[in-house]
């Protein structure tokens, strides 16, 4: 298993990613298998989710399985990170 420093629990929030020009929405994830892999939110994408672990400045960013099933991560270096308060 991954052991990544503690990651953000029970947040909700977006980030921008610099490499494309686009902001993306995060939230934390309750699939079995992404927890698991200590995967702890979901990423909107076009297609869909990308379960991941979103830091500060980074974010490591499920891509697909490995024949084992563990996740193939990708780092995305993140910038204007914000989370959203519940009121």
């Amino acid at each position: 298993m991954m052991n990544f420093d503690k990651p953000f629990f029970g947040d909700s929030g977006e980030f921008y990613l610099p490499e494309t020009g686009k902001y993306f929405t995060f939230r934390p994830t309750d699939n079995s298998w992404a927890r698991h892999h200590e995967l702890m939110h979901e990423i909107d994408v076009l297609d869909g989710v990308r379960f991941a672990i979103v830091r500060k400045g980074l974010a490591y960013v499920a891509i697909d399985e490995d024949s084992n099933g563990y996740p193939v991560l990708e780092r995305w270096n993140i910038t204007k990170r914000k989370t959203y308060v519940s009121s």
